[in-house]
């Protein structure tokens, strides 16, 4: 292909960086097997890693530290609300709750009135009906 007809480069620079980025990462390129290689290489040290007791002894134990920091954070957090005797989380929380519990109650009321009225309506419309003109209500 002679360069009058190739088509012309990408104009953007993320456009050019993806293509090259491409280009280098293409298993038939020469960085393409070396990144292969490199990238199998690496899935198996960190499979063997992510495996060991001692690893996964180490990150439980950070886990596990990293939770207890959060109860501790979240109680304290709780205290000095409760001391300035503003609401908690946990209360809002429960709050929330119970205002959709209520609000859920609410409509199912609401829905149940309606059928009521319905009713009522249908049953006026009847005796309605049921009366002669002469007679007396």
């Amino acid at each position: 292909m002679s360069d009058s007809e190739r088509p012309p480069p990408p104009r953007g620079l993320l456009a050019r960086s993806l293509k090259l980025l491409g280009h280098l990462t293409h298993p038939e390129t020469r960085t393409g097997k070396v990144f292969t290689r490199a990238e199998q290489g690496l899935t198996r040290a960190l499979s063997r890693v992510a495996e060991s007791p001692t690893y996964l002894r180490a990150s439980g134990t950070v886990m596990r530290q990293g939770l207890n920091a959060r109860i501790r954070r979240n109680s304290f957090v709780e205290g000095a609300l409760r001391t300035l005797r503003l609401p908690t989380t946990s209360e809002v929380e429960n709050l929330r709750d119970q205002l959709r519990r209520v609000n859920d109650q609410v409509e199912a009321l609401g829905s149940q009135l309606e059928v009521v009225v319905d009713l009522l309506h249908k049953q006026e419309a009847a005796s309605d009906t049921a009366k002669k003109p002469g007679d007396a209500p």
